[in-house]
């Protein structure tokens, strides 16, 4: 099974909640489609493009870059921009609103994903396991996407709860993936490599300077972890608080459900339990909900249990995570749906898949398309069918 071969094969459009008015009000509203681009760059696009300021322009939710995406933004109107088409970023007018669009105003995201290279022996597999989708949805994981922070499978989060704060800056600073270009792959390199005498390298990039250059003046690596940006810093907190609730809700099915229905799938940062199916008496047992965790979240006894099951193998504890005080950045606590079921669900009928051709025979693809809650990611789908 291969995803995302071409970026017309994952297709995400963002379901609004604000509504949309046709005389004039304090911010106009916009859908950008884009391709092969993440929020962020497209926001630093259409800010340079319209000259609107940066944080001007409000948007509900983070997109992959790996697709096409569909999203709503809006910019003041008193900057009186106008649509338009620049490389892979299209911006549309849909109307006006009187408030700013904010991080979370959207109630979820359809999708449309072409799976492609399916050998013919899974086809019924693959029915089987859509049936028992829709029936017993999954559990409702951040994946791989959320996470990468996460540098040689370490946590910056872990260890700036943990007090490393040492370990932290060097994961930052010197460890890297291996799409990164080279130019950066060779700094972190050599910064890795005088580590024990930083004050003899010659640092080209800005943000590792700062960082290296506030170690050296203050002798200290919790303020030359804050030279860090703080954006990144907020993903260093959420990617170790995303996988933590992971952990707990794989705790929960090892207590709720039979470990014979249970089998597991690689990510990013280790792996996801799933199950074929589940009685009453299971779905019954497990929450609708369960809290992200912070020093402050309020457990009942069942989840107290979980939570501590899951901290004792990250040999911490919940008062750890009061880190606001040091750090700048903190844990915080909702509530997420642990079990999500997805609407308006279809798989296409099979096809044969032009990309990938084995002995001169073509393999099999399919398009699934259905709606998620926000917040909920799309692969967990596929990998609940696939297994990857």
């Amino acid at each position: 099974m291969k995803l995302k071969q071409q970026p017309s094969d994952f297709l995400v459009v963002e379901i609004p909640t604000i509504l949309f008015s046709q005389d004039k009000k304090a911010h106009s509203v916009f859908i950008t489609e884009k391709t092969e681009l993440d929020t962020f760059d497209a926001i630093r696009m259409i800010s340079k493009k319209t000259n609107v300021p940066l944080f001007e322009i409000g948007y509900a939710g983070l997109k992959d870059k790996h697709a096409i995406t569909k999203q709503y933004i809006s910019i003041p109107s008193k900057y009186n921009v106008k649509p338009f088409i620049f490389d892979n970023l299209a911006l549309s007018f849909v109307g006006f609103n009187n408030k700013k669009i904010k991080i979370g105003d959207l109630k979820g995201n359809k999708f449309s994903i072409v799976v492609r290279d399916i050998r013919p022996n899974k086809i019924d597999n693959i029915q089987e396991k859509t049936k028992s989708l829709t029936l017993f949805g999954v559990p409702n994981y951040f994946d791989s996407q959320r996470f990468g922070s996460v540098l040689n499978n370490q946590f910056i989060g872990k260890h700036l709860v943990k007090k490393n704060y040492e370990t932290a800056v060097k994961i930052f600073l010197t460890c890297y993936l291996k799409s990164e270009n080279k130019n950066m792959k060779n700094q972190k390199r050599s910064i890795l490599k005088n580590w024990s005498k930083l004050e003899k390298i010659s640092v080209h990039n800005k943000i590792f300077a700062q960082i290296i250059n506030e170690y050296l003046n203050t002798h200290s690596w919790l303020e030359a972890y804050k030279k860090i940006p703080a954006n990144l810093r907020e993903m260093h907190v959420n990617a170790y608080q995303s996988y933590l609730w992971n952990e707990c809700i794989k705790e929960i099915l090892r207590v709720c459900v039979n470990g014979k229905k249970i089998y597991s799938v690689e990510y990013a940062v280790g792996s996801l339990y799933f199950y074929k199916d589940l009685s009453e008496e299971e779905i019954s047992k497990i929450p609708s909900m369960f809290p992200t965790l912070s020093e402050k979240v309020k457990l009942s006894e069942f989840d107290n249990k979980i939570v501590s099951k899951v901290l004792s193998n990250e040999k911490i504890t919940i008062q750890n995570l009061d880190i606001k005080t040091m750090t700048g950045n903190f844990f915080k606590t909702r509530k997420r749906q642990v079990i999500i079921i997805p609407e308006n669900f279809n798989v296409s009928p099979t096809k044969d898949d032009e990309l990938n051709i084995i002995n001169g025979k073509p393999q099999h693809k399919i398009t699934l398309s259905f709606s998620l809650p926000k917040g909920s990611y799309a692969t967990v789908i596929t990998k609940k069918i696939f297994n990857q």
